[in-house]
């Protein structure tokens, strides 16, 4: 049996990535929910509406890791496709990470901002969830702890790299594609 490659394992690490960021497009929300109104609280609009920025960033991370995959197997196409949509969100889902944050905050200072005491607690991490999705994705790499490689990195006090959707963003603009 032959010695696996860098580029195999990194085909069998993004088949599941990618799956796994849609996934969490629906499961996040669906867990959060069943935790809010399985302790006897409700959500209500404010965690919904957090919902979104945060759905919006995994669905681009999903699409654009996805889009990694193909390339790595000779078809850059959908990276083209997942690129163009990330560039195209990229303000939407600052903004809407931001008003999130925002919105949460405001929530422990108005409580009739939110439903119940489980609304505010959704929000607010869901809300951080978006902030950090948005880093992770368009800035700095904040994820460190699913590759060793870049937890020894981390480990080392090389600091946090940019993102390899920043960087490959950076280059899909630079092409003015």
């Amino acid at each position: 049996m032959g010695k696996t490659t860098s580029r195999e394992k990194l085909r069998r690490r993004l088949s599941q990535y990618w799956k796994l960021e849609l996934a969490n497009v629906v499961f996040v929300p669906a867990a959060v929910t069943y935790l809010a109104y399985a302790t006897g609280g409700g959500l209500g609009p404010l965690t919904w509406l957090v919902f979104l920025p945060m759905c919006g960033l995994l669905l681009v991370g999903g699409l654009y890791w996805r889009g990694k995959l193909h390339a790595l197997e000779g078809r850059p196409g959908n990276l083209q496709s997942s690129l163009a949509l990330a560039d195209k969100l990229d303000k939407p889902l600052l903004a809407g990470s931001i008003l999130a944050v925002g919105f949460a905050a405001a929530s422990w200072i108005y409580p009739s901002i939110s439903a119940s005491f489980a609304d505010r607690l959704a929000a607010s991490v869901c809300a951080a969830l978006a902030g950090l999705e948005y880093v992770n994705y368009y800035r700095r790499q904040l994820q460190h702890f699913d590759h060793a490689a870049d937890f020894k990195r981390l480990l080392a006090g090389k600091g946090f790299r940019a993102a390899q959707m920043a960087v490959d963003l950076a280059r899909y603009r630079a092409k003015g594609v």
